[in-house]
Order: C-alpha cells, then sequence, then structure tokens
C-alpha cells in the first residue's frame, strides 16, 4: 500500500489519477459485494466507467414540458434535440463534439462506452424521424448520438438530453435515474413560471446522492416578470433541503433574438452567457476536481452505509443474561401485536376514506356542471343560438374547463389529506415518511367529447317568410273584404288590404318565435346531452385518479408494514441466536468487525483526500 500525495505526483497527471481513482473504486466495490451489498457495488461499477470515459457527461434533466431540450438546442446554436408542443424525448439525445454535423442512432447497448452498442448513421436532419421509425419497427434504440462542431464541446463536454422525471412518464424517469450514477453533473431545468415542486426537489435529493455536481436552469425568464422572486425562492428551497447547486434563469426566446441580430445586448439579458462560462470554466475546465469529487461522494457514502451495518452488528456482540434475552423476545413480540393491529387501522381508514371520496368527487362535480348548466339554460332562453352559436360554445366549453379544473385540484386536496391521514394512523411507531406521490394532473376530456351540434333549421329563408305573411294577410284580407263588401265596398279596399297586412306580420312574427323556441329547446337538450357525456368523462377520470391513489397508498403502506414484520423477525432470530452463541464466537466475530471497521475507515480517509488534491492509490 503506497499513498501518492500533490507533493510526489503532479495532480494533473490524468494516467496518474484515473489509475488511483480506479484502484479506490475497485476497493470499494470489493468491500460493497463482501458485504452483501451489490447495489452500492453496482452504483460504484457505473461511477467506474465514468471515470475511464474522457468525455464529461452532463445530464440536462426535468419534468415535462420544462423545455430540456430547448435548452440544448440554444447552448449549442443548433436543433439538435425535437422540440415544442406535443414533442418529448423518448430516448436519450447525447450531443457532444464533431468535425461535421452527424447522428446516430444507438441500439443494444450493454455499456456506455463510446463503441458500444450497435449504431446506424442516419441524416441529422431527419433524426426525429427515423428514431419514431426505429421504435414504431420494434428496435431496442438507446440513445441517439448526435456530433456538431461547436467550440463549447471541444473540450470533451458532452450533453444529454434525457427522458422526462416525474409526471405520467414514471418509466421514462427511471431510465433518467439510472443515468444519473454515471454522469459527471447535472443540470436540472425547470421554468421559471413557479417554484420547484415536492416531486423536484425530492428527485434532485435522489439525483445528488449519487451525482453531487448539479446546477439548476430556469428557462421562460421572458414570459415571467416576477422571475427574480421565483428564483430568490427557489434557491432558499435547495438550501433547506440541503443541495448545493447554483441558479441559472434564461431565456431560449431571448437567446435567438440575440443570435438573429447579432446583439451582444440581448444575448447578455438571455442569461446564456453565464450559463456558458459555468459550462466552459467549472464544468469542462474543471473535469478532474468535479470526478474527484463524483468518486468521493458515492465511495464515502457506500462506505458509510457498510460501517453504519456493521457498528449496529458490533453492538449486539455483547454478552446477554437470560433475562434479558427474555425481555428482548417479549418486546418484539409485542411490536408484531402492534403492528398487526396498526395494520389493520390504516387498511381501514384507507379504505373508508377511498369510498367517501368516490361519493363526494361524484357529487362535487355533478354540483358544478349542473351550475354551469343552469346558466347555458338562462343564456338560450334569452339568446337565439343562431346568432351567437360559436360564441355560446366557446363560452360553454370554457366554463366546463373552469369547472373540471376546480374538481381535480380539491381532488388532490383530498388525496393530500387522505395520504396524511393514513400516514399518521400507519406510522405512530414507525419512521414517518410519506409516499412519492404526484399531483392528480387536470384531464382534457372535453377533446374526447363531440362538440354539441348546433340546431338543425336554423335558418328561416326569405321565400319561406313571404308565403308565411302571405299565408296570414290572405286571411285577413278575405275576413275583412267580406265584411266590409256588406257596406257596399269592393273586396279588396284600403280597410282589406290594412288588415291583411297586421294579420300577415303577425304571423311572421308568431312563426319566428315559433321558430326560435324550437331552436333553444333543441339548443337545450344537446348542451344537456353534451354535459352529461362530459360528467360521465371526468368521473371516469376522477375515479381512475382515486384508485391510483388509493393503490398507491395501499402499496406504500404494504411495503412499510412488510419491512417492519421483517425487522421484527431479524430482530427474533437474531436474539435467538445471539443467546446460543457462545462467547468465543461473540469476540471472534466482534476482533473481525473492528478489523474491518479500520480498514473500512483507512479505505473512507483515502476517498475523502481526493477534495483536497490528495491522490490516494494501491
Amino acid at each position: 500500500m503506497s499513498a501518492f500525495t500533490s507533493d510526489r505526483v503532479h495532480v494533473h497527471n490524468p494516467i496518474v489519477i484515473e489509475t488511483a481513482l480506479v484502484e479506490l473504486l475497485d476497493s470499494a466495490e470489493a468491500e460493497c459485494a463482501e458485504a452483501g451489498r451489490t447495489d452500492l457495488g453496482n452504483r460504484l461499477r457505473r461511477i467506474r466507467n465514468r471515470v475511464l470515459d474522457p468525455d464529461q457527461l452532463v445530464l440536462v434533466v426535468g419534468e415535462p414540458d420544462q423545455g430540456k431540450s430547448e435548452l440544448i438546442n440554444s447552448l449549442v446554436n443548433a436543433p439538435v434535440c425535437g422540440s415544442g408542443e406535443n414533442v418529448s424525448t423518448s430516448v436519450p439525445s447525447l450531443v457532444r463534439h464533431s468535425d461535421e454535423p452527424t447522428a446516430q442512432l444507438v441500439e443494444q447497448e450493454t455499456t456506455r462506452s463510446p463503441v458500444g452498442g450497435n449504431r446506424s448513421r442516419v441524416p441529422i436532419e431527419s433524426l426525429g424521424e427515423e428514431l419514431e421509425r426505429a421504435l414504431v419497427a420494434g428496435h431496442r434504440v438507446n440513445r441517439t448520438e448526435v456530433g456538431v462542431p461547436r467550440a463549447l464541446l471541444e473540450n470533451g463536454l458532452a450533453l444529454m438530453d434525457t427522458p422526462a422525471v416525474g409526471g405520467v412518464t414514471n418509466s421514462l424517469g427511471s431510465v433518467t435515474e439510472e443515468a444519473v450514477a454515471e454522469a459527471d453533473a447535472l443540470l436540472m431545468v425547470s421554468d421559471a413560471t413557479q417554484e420547484l415542486t415536492t416531486n423536484e426537489l425530492n428527485f434532485l435529493r435522489r439525483a445528488t446522492a449519487l451525482c453531487p455536481n448539479v446546477a439548476l436552469v430556469q428557462p421562460k425568464t421572458d414570459v415571467v416578470p416576477e422571475w427574480r422572486h421565483i428564483v430568490e425562492l427557489n434557491r432558499k428551497h435547495l438550501s433547506n433541503a440541503g443541495i448545493a447547486g447554483r441558479i441559472f434563469p434564461v431565456s431560449a426566446r431571448i437567446r435567438a433574438l440575440a443570435t438573429r441580430d447579432k446583439s451582444k445586448d440581448l444575448n447578455t439579458e438571455s442569461g446564456f452567457p453565464a450559463l456558458l462560462d459555468y459550462l466552459r470554466k467549472e464544468m469542462a475546465g474543471a473535469h478532474e476536481q468535479l470526478t474527484r469529487k463524483l468518486v468521493a461522494h458515492n465511495v464515502t457514502d457506500s462506505i458509510d452505509t457498510i460501517t453504519g451495518e456493521l457498528r449496529e452488528e458490533l453492538g449486539n456482540q455483547s454478552p446477554r443474561t437470560a433475562t434479558e434475552t427474555l425481555l428482548e423476545l417479549e418486546t418484539a413480540q409485542r411490536r408484531a401485536e402492534d403492528l398487526k393491529r396498526l395494520s389493520g387501522r390504516w387498511q381501514k381508514t384507507l379504505s373508508d376514506g377511498v369510498q367517501e371520496l368516490y361519493s363526494d368527487i361524484e357529487y362535487d362535480f355533478r354540483e358544478r356542471s349542473w351550475a354551469v348548466l343552469h346558466q347555458a339554460n338562462e343564456t338560450l332562453d334569452e339568446a337565439d343560438p343562431n346568432t351567437n352559436w360559436d360564441e355560446f360554445e366557446a363560452w360553454l366549453r370554457d366554463s366546463l374547463n373552469t369547472a373540471i379544473a376546480e374538481t381535480f385540484d380539491w381532488l388532490d386536496r383530498r388525496r393530500e389529506r387522505i395520504t396524511e391521514q393514513v400516514a399518521d394512523e400507519l406510522l405512530r411507531e414507525q419512521v414517518r415518511t410519506l409516499p412519492s406521490s404526484e399531483a392528480i394532473p387536470v384531464p382534457d376530456p372535453l377533446s374526447r367529447v363531440p362538440a354539441p351540434k348546433a340546431p338543425k333549421n336554423a335558418g328561416y329563408p326569405r321565400r319561406d317568410q313571404m308565403l308565411t305573411g302571405l299565408r296570414g294577410s290572405y286571411g285577413g284580407v278575405l275576413m275583412f273584404g267580406l265584411m266590409t263588401s256588406m257596406a257596399g265596398l269592393p273586396l279588396m279596399n284600403v280597410i282589406s288590404i290594412s288588415a291583411g297586412l297586421l294579420l300577415g306580420s303577425k304571423s311572421l312574427n308568431e312563426e319566428k318565435d315559433t321558430r326560435l323556441k324550437r331552436r333553444q329547446t333543441e339548443a337545450r337538450a344537446a348542451v344537456q346531452r353534451y354535459v352529461e357525456h362530459v360528467v360521465f368523462q371526468v368521473n371516469k377520470e376522477a375515479r381512475d385518479a382515486i384508485r391510483n391513489t388509493h393503490q398507491t397508498l395501499h402499496d406504500h403502506c404494504n411495503r412499510i408494514t412488510e419491512q417492519a414484520q421483517i425487522r421484527i423477525s431479524r430482530s427474533i432470530q437474531e436474539t435467538k441466536r445471539m443467546a446460543e452463541q457462545s462467547a468465543v464466537e461473540r469476540d471472534a466475530r466482534a476482533r473481525e468487525i473492528k478489523k474491518k471497521l479500520e480498514e473500512l475507515g483507512a479505505l473512507r480517509k483515502r476517498a475523502g483526500s481526493l477534495t483536497s488534491n490528495r491522490i490516494a492509490a494501491a
């Protein structure tokens, strides 16, 4: 065993640094394997791959529709990643330096090395279409790779656009989280329209446990006047969560205008110069330091986990009397009985809460939809559907959308309350943890419901109006003509003609009123059918959301219960084993643990020296 310090070995020698880091990771991985922690060993093996990779991988991560792809396009000033409305990243996309623009599809990749997997070159301008075609054909595309000649990427910096985390794309989120362990740094993208969500902060906590080099990028500052306030709030959120990272507010739209007009002032206003400077100097220019930090963080975390387990086992090596053993067994049995009672209580609380929620949500939206329907009927009682149907239909859709949003906002608050109630009931004697559940999204059932149809025969042609007027006037002329003819006047005279015109006008107005009422009746019936269809769709969406909440809570609580049962069972078995174990065996195991703790302490010291420019190598 030898130790190389910065005095004996030049710290910027990449070969020595790489060898030292690989040796350290291999030693830590061996300790993980010996301790039976294959999960920690797999993480360290992925970090080892990163050390051996000459590129510096920066993951761009975030929830859906936050502007990840657009950010990368703005950084390299080229449309290398698909972006825009209804465009989502389905597989990771790696953007690195190349002398000429290139694009590849990487399939069946087993490692993250540059030569891993089957590669198919495709035209860069049709990369999106080729990827879609490959996925539809059932090909297992691990990622796409794009090469562009950009100064930002010349020193080995590589940007990876990742599938969204959170939202309704949990499977894609798992792909991203697996890639985090292999990344040198993360850029978390969360637009400036709102504060960081609980899900985003939870993801950052998980991510920094694997990759401590994190920065937050907040796009869309051009559409949010109060973005500075949002940035300050997020800075506090990160600090409270114990996450160290800089924040970069940017605007891709202003950046595009600056590029088009070649305006330095607009470019400065976009916020990108500060982010580019960070990537060049603190990412690409500090590759060695970031790699040291990444390795030190993960090795230290793994060793601390193993050390904690060994110290707990060492504490259990002390000899026990028969009385102590009996007391421990009785305590464990009581804990098992208490856990059984707790399990029944949380299941009843969850079941009752969900059944109540099913009933309340249907009533809630039905009440809101009735209010909309009542207002619609009042409007149709006064208005002519023939003249303002488009405007009325737009109002109806907006009103129903508002009612849907209010109902699902109320549903989400009820979800949080049920979660709290179940957690309180279950976790009175357990560590209080809540499931990582997503906010219930507001659905768009109106897109699946056919629009209400305007009343038929809404028009009243002038020819029909003339015929209606003639029928009414004919009877008036004839009736008053006969009456005046008794007075010696001709059939057609001023009185009979005036009466005919008056009755003809009255008939025409009555026919118009009749047709209007018919149109209003048809419109009310169409609106009634439309609202009922929307109610059906919304109730289905709500029931699906409640069912998902029920399943999430049940799985979470059941998992905690099972883990507690396993711990109690292990405690009972361990107590019995320790009672049967001889004093000689306990002493031997204690000496073995102490020796292993000393070895792990030395290994941890080597890992800690990485961040102070000291390289420890075997």
